[in-house]
């Protein structure tokens, strides 16, 4: 038959599958093709968390202008390490809460501002104190660089405040913290004398220290010992008041807010001098930076520094971040940037300076 012979003849044949040789080098094949594309995937991804960051920074510089707008001044830096926010004590000098604490309200987190009201500016109730504790552990996302760690709680193992506790808040175990910090100018970002820079006990002591010019902001010796140099010329620090008016270096040549340094190995830790507290804290070098530092009464440098640096001077008080090559920075017209670490010195000292030179 026909069907027969074609059948005889091989017409109708099977196939055999892989050899066990051929499909190694299939494999082989993919893992080369997947360790090509890994690294630019890696890319993509970090350009999207870059994004994200630059993101966050123009809606804090957006925030800061919408607390100008209302208040006629940039955000001030509160009180000390010790304190956190207070809504009934205002935006002004008498507010003990740092600058990100203030410009809540104007990166729609009103009610977490508001906590802790009672309508008594000079009262101090416990339920003040657990509301500010959850204020402390409230991490927020627009705060949060996505290139170093994750938007979450980080245990306070190491910062004064466990030790001792918060003058206005129950101290927690685990806070919120912030990848950014605002620009205190180019001498310091919190008080060199631990009695200035955790500031007055409690408010009827802040009355005192206000009626005796015992504010650090207030010390004479800290003008002298910087020749030359007008000590705090940032745009936020210890009861700052500094205006739109008063950056006369030009909005667009003065740093605002940028991303701090911190070191990799203590993204979770607590343990990095610089990140031991809490966002909503007053003046302190967690939420504040330097872009000069002072030695043998001079200003010397204080240039950025990427967070991979090790043993380097005053590391606490640098700008920085976890980006390759580069760190971002928010001007005060609002414009985000991105900056080399090898910045000069100078230009960097001056950016940090709202006055004309």
């Amino acid at each position: 038959m026909i069907f027969g012979d074609r059948a005889r003849s091989g017409c109708f044949q099977s196939f055999a599958g892989f050899t066990l040789v051929e499909l190694l080098v299939s494999i082989s094949i993919v893992a080369v093709l997947v360790s090509l594309l890994a690294p630019a995937v890696q890319s993509a991804r970090e350009a999207a968390r870059l994004l994200q960051c630059k993101n966050n920074l123009k809606q804090l510089a957006i925030a800061c202008h919408g607390h100008h707008d209302v208040h006629n001044t940039f955000p001030t830096g509160g009180w000390g390490w010790y304190w956190t926010g207070d809504a009934d004590r205002g935006f002004g000098k008498d507010q003990p809460g740092g600058w990100i604490y203030n410009t809540l309200p104007y990166f729609e987190q009103y009610t977490l501002y508001d906590t802790t009201t009672d309508g008594d500016p000079e009262k101090l109730t416990r339920n003040q104190r657990i509301a500010a504790s959850q204020i402390i552990q409230t991490p927020l996302s627009i705060i949060n660089c996505p290139s170093r760690r994750a938007n979450a709680l980080y245990p306070m193992t190491a910062n004064a405040g466990r030790g001792n506790g918060f003058f206005n808040s129950v101290t927690p175990r685990y806070a919120g913290r912030s990848d950014y910090a605002v620009n205190s100018g180019h001498a310091y970002c919190e008080w060199p004398i631990s009695a200035l820079g955790r500031g007055p006990r409690s408010y009827e002591h802040a009355r005192v220290w206000t009626a005796n010019s015992y504010w650090g902001i207030d010390q004479a010796p800290f003008d002298h010992k910087i020749r030359d140099r007008q000590v705090m010329n940032g745009i936020s620090y210890e009861r700052s008041d500094v205006s739109i008016r008063q950056v006369t270096a030009g909005l667009s040549n003065t740093y605002l807010v940028g991303e701090k340094y911190i070191s990799d190995e203590d993204y979770e830790t607590g343990l990095d001098e610089g990140d031991n507290e809490t966002w909503c804290t007053g003046f302190n070098n967690d939420n504040y930076r330097k872009t000069g530092r002072v030695s043998g009464g001079k200003i010397v440098e204080c240039t950025p520094i990427p967070d991979s640096s090790n043993d380097v001077a005053d590391s606490w008080g640098r700008f920085g971040s976890a980006h390759a090559g580069i760190w971002n920075v928010a001007f005060c017209d609002g414009s985000v940037r991105d900056m080399t670490y090898d910045i000069d010195w100078r230009v960097h000292r001056d950016l940090g300076d709202r006055r004309a030179n």
